[in-house]
């Protein structure tokens, strides 16, 4: 399994303490990086923003299922929580990444929500663009 813990306690000195609780999951660490990304978003910080996405997309890449999957779970299913920061979020989710957590999506939220997610999303990366083609 990659080495998380390494990798996040290098990117992100400012939540060592989680990474380094011993008895806590990378799941409880991605939700304490999706609070940092929420704050990082109300604050415009942009490099923050970057390290929070880049890191949990790094985790949605790993061939593991345990850390993909918790990138899902306890990040991507979260980013529409604060509906007021909609448009900044959609503009930061790989199409990969929301082709996996739209069925999450789909059981949380009303049909009404959806298709708003689903407008801003295609709104940000028409069909067929990838995330690189698409600057963040």
């Amino acid at each position: 399994m990659a080495d998380w813990r390494e990798r996040a306690s290098a990117q992100f000195p400012e939540l060592v303490s989680v990474v380094e609780h011993s008895s806590w999951s990378c799941h409880v660490f991605l939700s304490e990086l999706w609070r940092l990304a929420l704050d990082a978003h109300r604050e415009e910080d942009r490099g923050t923003l970057r390290r929070a996405y880049d890191f949990a997309h790094w985790c949605f890449q790993q061939p593991e299922q345990f850390l993909s999957n918790a990138a899902v779970v306890s990040f991507y299913e979260h980013v529409f929580d604060d509906w007021e920061l909609r448009d900044e979020v959609a503009r930061r989710l790989p199409a990969e990444v929301v082709e996996k957590v739209r069925p999450l999506w789909e059981w949380r939220w009303s049909t009404e929500r959806l298709a708003e997610v689903d407008r801003l999303l295609l709104s940000v990366r028409p069909p067929g663009e990838t995330p690189a083609e698409h600057p963040l």
